[in-house]
């Protein structure tokens, strides 16, 4: 069953991130961004994973703020180190789901309004550009995929 990135909005992600703060702490009180690994103590088979969700989280919250509209990315930034994270970001697409399950994920990612159609557009261009060794056609992506996503998209928007 593929996992539609329309299911997870900035909104959604912000409450995730929330529900994952240590007990004790308001609503108005930040977490101690290495405190959130807490949730995950005890849950032996899903370490791995939730280790690899906790530190997306951590990644997410400086760019959680309210004032936080879509489109998320409305251009891309013209620097070099954003270039790396460009390349960065369509290489893990195309190593987890290959050349169409990236350009796939691009559409989605435009039609959720994360991206806007120019950067989509752009970063298709890019895709075209970076040849593929192997293919993993027909992998879908999940849910710590996109929020990945969102990861990169959020590290873009802050260069602009």
């Amino acid at each position: 069953m593929t996992i539609n990135p329309r299911d997870y909005d900035l909104d959604e992600l912000r409450k995730m991130a929330r529900q994952q703060r240590p007990n004790g702490l308001g609503e108005g009180e930040e977490a101690d961004p290495a405190d959130l690994d807490v949730a995950f103590e005890g849950e032996e088979d899903v370490a791995a994973g939730s280790s690899f969700r906790a530190g997306l989280y951590r990644e997410l919250l400086p760019f959680l703020d309210d004032e936080a509209d879509k489109p998320y990315l409305r251009s891309l930034p013209q620097k070099y180190a954003a270039e790396f994270v460009v390349f960065e970001w369509l290489e893990f697409l195309l190593m987890h789901s290959g050349y169409q399950g990236a350009s796939d994920a691009l559409d989605y990612y435009e039609s959720t309004d994360w991206i806007t159609e120019e950067v989509q557009s752009d970063l298709a261009e890019y895709l075209r550009g970076i040849d593929e060794a192997g293919s993993n056609d027909g992998n879908d992506l999940g849910v710590d995929d996109h929020m990945l996503s969102l990861v990169y998209i959020a590290k873009l928007n802050a260069m602009v």
